[in-house]
């Protein structure tokens, strides 16, 4: 009797049972905490970003997305962890941009979920010689 009792309120609670304990969401830190590049010779800006775990818990980019099409990333380590940092490198093609300061703007998200991440890109565009 018990135990169908039992089954009943886990069913009713949606099959979690609460431990009591707080649940954080999941959120990162970034290093630099926004990249400020001029653009290369070349027309490009690449670099290499470290992340961190705010809460100390194992966490892992599952998605990064450039808020322009000039813009990519790639993840080079997904998980971080206690003091151990995951990375990411930014690549954006600047070759087309004419306005002295540009903003390149990456939308994260990670698992476990939490709320969208975002990483700043401000780009120097010098002036033509």
């Amino acid at each position: 009797m018990v135990a169908i009792l039992l089954s009943f309120i886990i069913g009713m609670m949606g099959g979690q049972v609460s431990t009591g304990q707080k649940t954080h969401p999941a959120t990162i830190s970034f290093d630099p905490p926004i990249l400020v590049e001029t653009r290369d010779s070349t027309g490009f800006v690449n670099r290499m970003i470290n992340f961190y775990s705010n809460t100390g818990d194992t966490i892992r980019i599952t998605r990064i997305e450039g808020s322009c099409r000039c813009g990519s990333a790639t993840v080079q380590q997904p998980v971080a962890h206690d003091s151990i940092p995951g990375k990411f490198y930014v690549m954006i093609n600047a070759n087309h941009i004419t306005d002295p300061v540009v903003f390149v703007d990456y939308t994260i998200t990670t698992d476990p979920p939490g709320p969208e991440q975002h990483f700043r890109v401000v780009i120097n565009i010098p002036p033509a010689r």
